[in-house]
């Protein structure tokens, strides 16, 4: 499915924020998403149950492989002025346009999503907006953010400039 332009407008999350190295979050995020669906109670004013958002920040799908720590975000969408459940932290994510691109399949899904977000950016003369926050949002009906994943359904946003 091709990629295609979305705008959307600013989200409070709130949820758990995960660090490390590449192979460290892919133990580490897991983890943080069991955490987070097992105190969604906690957290106050949900805007719509059922749909997580992973949170990037786009700079760090631009550093070179195995280099660095990157960041990423186990949240879920609340609104305003709702507090703070312990070991969790809200995020304002500001009004942004993104490309979009469906990640639907198995395991070669997430490499044909990639490559329709790069024909995207090409074909529309457009970068990406690396001073943002890259998303996935994931909805219960499509797919869990708990693993195993048998089969891939959930939606990658990537910020424009």
């Amino acid at each position: 499915m091709a990629a295609t332009q979305v705008r959307i407008g600013v989200m409070k999350l709130i949820g758990i924020r995960v660090t490390g190295s590449r192979e460290e979050l892919a133990e580490r995020v897991p983890k943080a998403w069991r955490e987070l669906v097992s105190r969604i109670g906690e957290i106050e004013g949900v805007v719509d149950p059922g749909t997580y958002f992973g949170v990037v920040p786009e700079a760090d799908h631009h550093k070179l492989a195995g280099v660095g720590t990157y960041t990423y975000l186990c949240c879920t969408r609340v609104r305003s002025g709702k507090s703070v459940p312990k070991g969790m932290e809200s995020l304002i994510v500001p009004a942004q346009r993104y490309a979009e691109a469906t990640v639907r399949g198995g395991n070669t899904a997430t490499t044909q999503a990639t490559l329709e977000l790069a024909r995207f950016f090409a074909e529309n003369a457009v970068a990406p907006n690396k001073k943002a926050f890259g998303l996935e949002r994931f909805e219960e009906k499509r797919q869990s953010v708990l693993a195993p994943h048998g089969r891939f359904d959930y939606d990658v946003l990537r910020p424009l400039a």
